[in-house]
């Protein structure tokens, strides 16, 4: 795996954080620095795909697939949300109307 290096300036209580990260991992801050952000950038990924998916830009299959979770996950988190399904009635019975052929 390429890597590159980036410099980044922190916030005293941010470096103390991972400090902290590293120190209970029993790791490096380099590696607690990249835990961090894979949690970050997995929780930016997800609510950006939600966005996309309430303004109707998206498909739930397509959120899910941006948000690189299953397509249960992400329905999951719609409906901890209460997000509901921003299709037209006549939208999801053409949706029903595709399935039908699809499983005949």
């Amino acid at each position: 795996m390429k890597t590159e290096l980036v410099s980044a300036r922190f916030e005293k209580k941010d470096a103390a954080l991972i400090e902290e990260v590293a120190r209970e991992e029993k790791t490096d801050k380099t590696t607690a620095l990249k835990r961090i952000f894979v949690l970050g950038a997995k929780q930016y990924k997800l609510e950006k795909a939600i966005k996309q998916y309430q303004e109707g830009k998206i498909s739930i299959g397509k959120a899910a697939e941006n948000a690189e979770i299953s397509l249960w996950e992400i329905m999951d988190k719609l409906k901890e949300r209460n997000i509901a399904n921003p299709l037209s009635e006549e939208e999801f019975k053409e949706g029903l109307k595709n399935l039908e052929k699809v499983w005949k």
